[in-house]
């Protein structure tokens, strides 16, 4: 798996959402700093490449591999289906996982019918004129040209599937079996995975703290990435 290497204050892997790479952390990494490294991960077939894992846990296997080809537990920091993805890992294998940090992600991550045919019918349009606006508090010119350049927009069989392995997703029955530390953050204006997602999330999960950015949606590392990375370092500490 093809991964962008960082620094930070413990060893963290980073997951994309739905559709995206692994620049959409580039501008959180590039604000940490420490001794320990910073793993980002462009999952398979993302921003090119085959479709080869159709679910959520098909991709949690692979972060599996990445983990134990690896010294030590690693913290995960999920975005949207990437947390999804750090949820799986942590609740499969718990001994590998030292912390769990779930961004702008839920237990269950129901894609809307709309979303799903525009994919298979008009995808660009549908990306352009439903998924980024929604994806975002205020979405200026700025954002919107990050967004294009972190989607995965060579590969639309692997954005399609992203989402339809998003709408399988459900773990809200085993959330009580997680014990790692864990901090939520979440957008308070997010349109794709709501605050009371979140909510759900810190009162399901034993061990955790959850924080709301003021005047944010759903794609947190693009639109507050320095609020972000002080959450995540300030979360390294501790763990």
């Amino acid at each position: 798996m093809e991964y962008i290497e960082g620094r930070a204050g413990k060893d963290i892997i980073f997951i994309h959402g739905a559709g995206l790479s692994a620049n959409e952390w580039l501008d959180v990494i590039g604000m940490l700093s420490g001794d320990s490294k910073a793993y980002v991960l462009n999952l398979p077939g993302h921003p090119v490449g085959e479709l080869t894992c159709r679910t959520v846990e098909q991709y949690a296997k692979e972060v599996e591999r990445f983990i134990s080809e690896r010294r030590g537990k690693k913290v995960l920091c999920g975005h949207s289906m990437g947390g999804a993805i750090a949820l799986r890992v942590a609740l499969s294998q718990p001994e590998s996982v030292s912390g769990l940090l779930l961004v702008s992600t839920a237990a269950r991550l129901p894609v809307s019918r709309r979303i799903l045919e525009g994919l298979k019918e008009e995808p660009l349009r549908t990306i352009e004129d439903l998924i980024t606006p929604l994806s975002f508090y205020k979405a200026n010119e700025r954002l919107t040209r990050k967004a294009r350049e972190v989607l995965s927009l060579k590969n639309m069989a692997v954005f399609l599937n992203d989402f339809l392995a998003c709408d399988a997703f459900d773990v809200t029955g085993e959330l009580k079996y997680l014990s790692v530390k864990t901090m939520i953050v979440c957008g308070e204006q997010d349109r794709m995975t709501p605050v009371s997602s979140s909510h759900f999330l810190k009162q399901n999960i034993a061990d955790s703290k959850l924080f709301i950015v003021r005047n944010s949606g759903h794609m947190l590392p693009l639109e507050k990435p320095s609020v972000l990375s002080e959450l995540i370092s300030s979360f390294l500490m501790e763990v």
